[in-house]
Formats: structure tokens, sequence, C-alpha cells
């Protein structure tokens, strides 16, 4: 298994983010180096259009591919990466999620052991108040009551006619795919859904493939804005989990 962090610096809303410091490190490097502690991840990637990502990345010891810079979606990034590597699953790990804990990805993985039906994951983890309900840059996940995602949306759905409790999920970035199903998602056209929600996993539900939602209790936090940097520095500081990962990612370099 192979995981890939789709990485560039032109980001609509915080441009050159990979490369924002987080305390001692560009976050693209938290990012990579945690994914590292997986323990089911054989190699980790970063996927980039940029060369100064690149070399960021290779300087700290760690594998990047130069992608081409027209894609607009990060998973298509992910895919042309995809065919310089070999595994049987691709991991899609955003390069905006540095607090990702190792543990996620194992949980990611672990429902294509158990089916071979299945092309696609995505890990989902707790809304944890209203403003995460009403956030745009959190993108929420539906669920039907086998588990597999109905919809996704940077709006806050549903629509409460009445009260009551629905399977809604925040999406979280981290995403699993059959190598074949990868290239294959990379060769569909783009969707209405997915270009006006700016959603990529849209295209799979559009064209009729399924995508499995695996529920976390462990919170994520994605650097949307440069005002979120200093929120994910506290918690580093503050947090005896995230303290403790990150201590440790000075240890851990490549593979």
């Amino acid at each position: 298994m192979v995981a890939i962090i789709p990485a560039r610096m032109a980001s609509s809303r915080f441009p050159g983010k990979p490369l924002a410091r987080i305390l001692d490190l560009p976050m693209v490097e938290h990012v990579r180096r945690r994914t590292l502690l997986a323990n089911s991840v054989d190699e980790v990637v970063v996927a980039t259009c940029d060369q100064e990502i690149a070399d960021v990345v290779t300087k700290a010891g760690g594998k990047a591919v130069m992608t081409s810079s027209t894609h607009e979606r990060a998973v298509e990034r992910v895919a042309e990466a995809a065919l310089q590597v070999t595994a049987d699953v691709i991991v899609v790990v955003q390069g905006d999620e540095p607090l990702i804990e190792p543990g996620t990805v194992k949980l990611t993985v672990a429902p294509f052991i158990d089916s071979n039906e299945i092309v696609c994951v995505s890990l989902l983890s707790p809304l944890e108040s209203n403003a995460d309900y009403s956030n745009s840059n959190i993108v929420k996940a539906a669920c039907d009551q086998n588990g597999y995602v109905l919809y996704l949306s940077r709006s806050p759905i549903p629509y409460y006619q009445q009260n009551g409790s629905c399977p809604i999920y925040r999406e979280t970035g981290i995403r699993a795919f059959r190598t074949d199903f990868l290239q294959t998602y990379a060769a569909l056209p783009e969707t209405p859904f997915e270009c006006v929600e700016s959603v990529d996993l849209m295209r799979v539900l559009e064209h009729g493939y399924k995508i499995f939602g695996v529920p976390t209790e462990c919170s994520t936090i994605g650097v949307d804005h440069d005002f979120d940097v200093p929120i994910v520095e506290n918690i580093l500081r503050t947090n005896p989990a995230q303290r403790s990962l990150h201590r440790k990612i000075d240890d851990v370099v490549t593979r």
C-alpha cells in the first residue's frame, strides 16, 4: 500500500499553504512524516506540480513525484502520481491535515480486506459543533444504513423539517482507492455536482460507483486559511497525544 499526498502552492484560500510553517516544520512535512508512522503504509509520496514543494520534501529525505499543473482535483493529481508506484491500494492523504493520526490510515484501508467489491473508501469524523455544520470549508457526508456515502456537500445537510438524528459526518480528506479504480476515476468526465460543490468524490457517486464511509471518533482539523495555523500550533503544544506524535516525527523521515 502506498500513501500519496497531493500538494500545490496555488491554493485560492491560502496560497503557499503546503510550505506554511507550523512550529518547526512546513505543513507538508508534518503530513508526510505522520503518514510514515502508519504501519500499514509501504511508501509515502508527495505529488506536486511545484518544484519548491518537491525540493523541501526531497531535502528532508522524502520522495516527491512531479505532476501536471493542470489538475483541478486532488484525486486526479494522485492518479497521475500513482502511475509511478506499485501498489494494490492507494491512500490519499490531503496535504492540509497536519494533525493526522497514523491509526486512521489503517482504519481507512481495512474495508478492502473485508470486501473485494469495495473500490473507494472515505474516512469520516464527527461534526463537533454548529459552526462545523455550517462551515462551507468542511465537506459533510450523508450515509445510508449500510455505511455507504449517499451525498457529499459543503452546505448543511439535511434540511431538518422535523427533529431527528441522521448519520452526517465530516469528510476528512483521507480516502483510499483500489489502484485500478483510481485510474478509472481519472478517466471519467467531470460531473455537475462535483463541479458546483467542488468536491472531487462526487464524481464517484455521480457515475454510479459506491464510496464506503468509515466513521472514526478522531477529530480532524484541516488548515484552510492562514488563521488556522495558530490553532493547530496551540493543539500541538497543549494536547498530550498530539504533542507525543509531534515528537515522534523527528525520528521518521523516509520509507
